[in-house]
């Protein structure tokens, strides 16, 4: 065993700390996040430690990092946490002093993770332990500190000492010594608690706003404050807890249960009450927080069944906020005591919003707006607000559900007056410029503010209202006809009062354009939304959130480009390119040598356009071509119908990859998906296409399948009024593919037919122009740019390593005219070699040409002059390169080749 010597004072800096950067995924999936909120954020109590070795700091509640790393870290060095968000993004946490550290014998490391809980795999280990005090807030900007140093990202592993001297830094113009930069970056000592700690009290929480939030609080504070986490499960019994989850299984807030039900639950109430006085007594101690309507004493309670529930596995339903409120009030009701038919807030009336309400817990919305203004809802599949309401816009959420009714918009409306026209569920926010209202076209308000409907529900009849006219464009008489159909199956507002008031204990919200649904205690009333989405549900009809005749206007951003390298100004060049494309109503067909970025450029304006227009995108679908591609799998064909009742062979028609981008296949609403087809050449094109040449030039095209008695159609949107029918297939005037092609294949470009062609804007990406020749100026230049594509990915390489790789893209590129790879690959090698002591460097560069080059040379003729150029090349072991060639592409490199 190795270790790191103790230093007396834990506030003092050592004169020269390595600090070692610990970028920690901010999902909270991710095994590691839950290790560190487990040991660094929550703690872990020492006796649970001090049976598997022994602990040499004096704290009860310690915090803990680990990590398999051979070489125990010092006494006095740092940790800087991070939450780490994608690639380039995130913040910096926490600052911590290793207080101890060791590395553990492999016995005592496997006991030390299961007892700490790092993994639930028997076999892993992490022997590397690092006792950490004290823990500071980290005050430290991410994009001042990568300017600083000179980074371009996060680096590979989450446990790397930060290169203060690195290339490109400017640090010691910035700082006087690390001891000065730690100084600054150190906010407020969270760790240890010294007040917590002689009182043996902790501060209250404020108000949690979820309750994984006051779970995990709750877990910290008992354990912080010496409290024995299983006192409650050694006074219940995990038999009676797993007999209330079980009790719990498909138990709606005030629904109706089984009379065994309901003897379970009055024995629930009953150990609340008998236990109330301690847990209010407990829950002051550490400072446990409300919830919502819960107090302290309650959310304890509640929390700490949670935490039994989990220690017992999956057995029955957990228990929550409104199980509990509903239990603990006894608003349920129990089988046998009423007779009847449902009522609107029973769960067997089934809607997609009341099962999205009930598995989600969301905000619920009464939006209110004229009846002009719901058409621009219907057209754009968006809510639009003012600056006037701008903070209850940004409180909105994906998920939120919102009612809609009908308001005027002046001080002088009567709530009584008000309809309620139907119901959706929130998408994204976003601001726009562009006017939608009637009264933005006529310039007398502004409504910028966002919010889309990724579903929506409507009582009128919808199909009566023509979205492919802008609203401003039809006649006072036509739009007021179709208010007319909006408005034709309305629920009153008295009717709205009473479903609420009978299931939630509230009246229906109507005093604002954006009220929430609230009960007296300040929660959420689900059920009152619940009980009036099933009062509606048997007359709702699904719209699509997708404006279908709206062509792509807009512009794309050149951070969707963020971190892809393009020398110059070439980046910008190719986004021109293809923003032209997509206004003037083009596919767009990506060329360039492999390792160009075609596809994740692709992908990314997809995904760009997907965020930036919700009310034309509903996302995008990327997929992969093959030389066994036709009409079955682009356009569809009939397949035996799984859901036949006799179980026979009947066939019905199944849609393909195309086509399942433009209809919903659990909901048949209309869609909008973007398209990628990666390595389009290697399809044959016309079998692969076949009816879409007419389509993909704008004209509808019948298709040779039957669907409920009609034929199947793809139509353009001139020749459909409405709704699409179920045989109907609508494209939207903004529907795109994006196709990529290797120009290595580049004699499959001249097997596509003209036709095909046309219907493509092609844009070029290029591989970089590399210097030629090895002059000293060359040289430097070939540097420089391996350097520039490894800092924007995130790579630290030295030059040795810079020019041997540099010097093979030259060799690959510049062998053969017209044959090329792009920096994708470079990334591959660097990321390889830099793996491997550099001592190595002409085996491991070797393996990675192999591993990532060879492939692309396949099928290519005159790879073996390629091959034998690579082979020149000093940093390359050209015996191994030689014998691999000849075993994967067949070729000799000494031998001659015709040219």
């Amino acid at each position: 065993m190795t270790s790191g010597e103790r230093e007396p004072s834990a506030d003092a800096i050592a004169p020269d700390p390595t600090i070692y950067q610990v970028p920690v995924k901010a999902s909270a999936d991710e095994p590691i996040r839950s290790n560190f909120e487990r040991t660094v954020i929550d703690g872990v109590r020492r006796d649970r430690l001090e049976e598997v070795c022994e602990v040499p700091v004096e704290h009860e509640t310690l915090r803990v990092w680990g990590n398999t790393e051979s070489e125990a870290a010092e006494t006095g060095e740092y940790l800087l946490f991070a939450d780490r968000d994608g690639r380039r993004g995130g913040d910096y946490t926490l600052l911590a002093r290793i207080a101890h550290a060791t590395v553990l014998d492999p016995e005592t490391a496997a006991a030390f993770t299961q007892t700490i809980g790092w993994s639930d795999d028997p076999d892993d280990a992490y022997p590397h332990v690092m006792f950490l005090d004290p823990i500071y807030e980290a005050r430290l900007d991410r994009e001042a500190f990568w300017d600083t140093l000179g980074f371009k990202g996060w680096p590979n592993d989450t446990f790397s000492a930060i290169n203060f001297d690195r290339r490109g830094s400017t640090f010691v113009t910035a700082y006087d010594s690390i001891p000065e930069f730690i100084e600054e970056i150190r906010g407020e000592k969270i760790y240890p608690n010294e007040s917590s700690e002689a009182d043996g009290r902790s501060e209250p929480a404020d108000d949690y706003q979820t309750l994984e939030a006051a779970i995990t609080d709750v877990r910290a504070r008992l354990a912080a404050a010496s409290r024995d986490p299983a006192w409650l499960e050694r006074r219940l019994g995990k038999v009676l807890v797993a007999e209330w989850s079980r009790a719990l299984e498909g138990f709606e807030p005030s629904g109706t249960v089984p009379a065994s039900t309901a003897a379970t639950f009055d024995q629930l109430r009953d150990v609340y009450e008998s236990l109330e006085p301690k847990l209010e007594e407990i829950a002051a101690e550490i400072g446990v927080g409300s919830h919502g309507s819960f107090s302290p004493t309650e959310v304890l309670f509640l929390c700490w069944v949670r935490l039994v529930q989990a220690e017992i596995g999956d057995v029955g339903a957990p228990l929550s906020q409104p199980r509990l409120n509903s239990i603990l009030r006894e608003t349920y009701s129990i089988e046998g005591e009423t007779d009847g038919d449902p009522s609107p807030h029973s769960p067997d009336v089934i809607h997609p919003v009341r099962s999205h309400i009930r598995e989600t817990d969301p905000t619920v919305y009464a939006f209110g707006a004229t009846p002009t203004d719901w058409l621009t809802t219907l057209e754009y599949g968006s809510v639009p607000f003012d600056e006037a309401h701008r903070d209850r816009w940004t409180a909105l959420e994906e998920g939120d559900v919102a009612v809609l009714h009908t308001r005027t918009n002046d001080e002088r409306h009567d709530p009584a007056s008000a309809d309620v026209l139907g119901v959706g569920v929130l998408g994204q926010t976003f601001e726009k410029d562009e006017p939608w209202r009637l009264d933005e076209h006529a310039g007398d308000a502004s409504y910028p503010l966002v919010a889309t409907l990724d579903r929506l529900f409507l009582l009128g009849s919808i199909d009566d209202v023509d979205t492919s006219q802008p609203l401003p464009e039809k006649t006072p008489a036509k739009y007021e006809a179709e208010i007319g159909a909006l408005t034709s199956d309305t629920l009153s507002v008295e009717d709205a009062n009473r479903i609420c008031a009978a299931a939630g204990e509230t009246a229906f919200p109507t005093e604002s354009v954006c009220a929430p649904f609230r009960s007296d205690d300040g929660s959420v009333d689900h059920d009152g939304a619940i009980a009036l989405v099933g009062a509606m549900a048997d007359s709702l009809t699904e719209a699509s959130t997708v404006n279908v005749h709206e062509s792509y206007q807009g512009s794309i951003p050149a951070a969707t480009l963020e971190g892809l390298y393009f020398p110059d100004d070439q980046g910008e060049r190719i986004l021109e390119q293809i923003e032209t494309a997509l206004r003037t109503g083009k596919h767009v067909l990506l060329t360039g040598p492999p390792g160009t970025g075609k596809t994740e450029i692709a992908r990314r304006i997809c995904e760009r356009l997907a965020a930036d227009y919700p009310y034309l995108y509903s996302g995008y679908e990327t997929t992969t071509a093959t030389a066994d591609w036709s009409t079955f799998d682009t356009v569809g064909g009939y397949m035996p119908n799984e859901s036949a009742e006799d179980g026979g062979d009947e066939l019905a028609f199944t849609p393909g990859i195309v086509l399942n981008r433009l209809k919903d296949s659990q909901t048949g609403t209309q869609s909008n998906e973007l398209l990628v087809i990666d390595e389009l050449n290697r399809a044959d094109i016309d079998k692969a296409f076949g009816q879409l040449f007419t389509l993909l030039s704008g004209q509808s095209v019948q298709l040779p399948y039957s669907k409920n008695g009609r034929e199947v159609e793809l139509a353009t949107t001139g020749d459909v009024t409405g709704r699409p029918a179920d045989h109907q297939y609508l494209v939207p005037d903004s529907w795109r593919i994006f196709a990529t092609m290797n120009t290595y294949d580049k004699t499959s470009l001249y097997e596509m037919s003209y036709a095909f062609m046309r219907r493509f804007a092609f844009v070029r990406v290029p591989a970089p122009e590399l210097p030629e020749g090895q002059t000293e100026d060359a040289e430097i230049r070939l540097e420089e740019l391996v350097h520039e594509y490894a800092d924007a990915w995130g790579l630290d390489i030295d030059r040795d390593v810079a020019m041997a790789v540099g010097r093979v893209w030259r060799k690959t590129n510049h062998a053969v005219d017209e044959r090329a790879i792009g920096p994708a690959i470079i990334e591959d090698l660097l990321r390889y070699v830099t793996h491997h002591p550099e001592s190595d460097l002409e085996y491991h560069l070797t393996q990675a040409v192999i591993s990532y080059v060879f492939p692309q040379l396949e099928g290519v003729p005159k790879r073996r002059t390629i091959v034998r150029e690579i082979a020149a090349v000093d940093a390359v072991d050209s015996t191994l390169l030689e014998r691999a060639a000849a075993e994967m592409l067949q070729v000799t490199p000494a031998e001659s080749e015709t040219v």
